[in-house]
């Protein structure tokens, strides 16, 4: 009668290390890996301005576990449309990040981006151009000094021998 018991017991014993050495669960992964957490610094809610003027609010939160953050873009110059939705994420298959963006008024786009140094990330879409012409983008993120964000889009048609600015925008956390 003591020999199941003690049979139990042994094999519980012996378990209890490997089930310490179980791989962490995505929720865990995703939290802890540093990659996941390169645009941490864009989460939060933002007032979004083109130059004194503020045209947008912006909202960044982590979902999926921490393994995507979500974007909820509002326009609030009186434009009636140009709302938009966006999904950034970082793919280990690819070794880079994707973002995803879709509007009230029908636009979407998908770049695809990485971190330049800590605070300053970069993404980049191309946009076919009419007599088979590309128009290449670089939409890149920055964490400002003073806490806020800048985003700037630049685009070349050219292959890169010209750039002009699309738009440069500064977000500022909102109390």
């Amino acid at each position: 009668m003591h020999r199941p018991l003690l049979a139990t017991a042994l094999a519980l014993l012996l378990a209890a290390p490997a089930a310490a050495q179980a791989p962490a669960s995505p929720a865990d992964t995703c939290r802890n890996d540093p990659k996941f957490r390169e645009q941490d610094f864009t989460l939060g809610s933002w007032d979004v301005y083109t130059g004194e003027k503020k045209t947008d609010e912006v909202t960044m939160s982590l979902i999926l576990n921490d393994c995507a953050i979500e974007e909820h873009w509002k326009k609030t110059d009186g434009h009636p449309t140009g709302n938009g939705i966006g999904l950034f994420n970082y793919s280990r298959l690819l070794g880079s990040w994707g973002y995803t963006w879709a509007t009230d008024d029908g636009a979407a786009t998908v770049f695809r981006g990485n971190l330049v140094k800590p605070g300053e990330m970069r993404y980049v879409t191309e946009k076919p151009l009419p007599g088979g012409k590309v128009r290449l983008r670089h939409w890149t993120l920055y964490a400002m000094p003073d806490g806020t964000v800048r985003e700037l889009a630049i685009g070349t048609e050219d292959g890169g021998k010209t750039w002009t600015t699309d738009y440069d925008l500064k977000w500022v956390r909102r109390k």
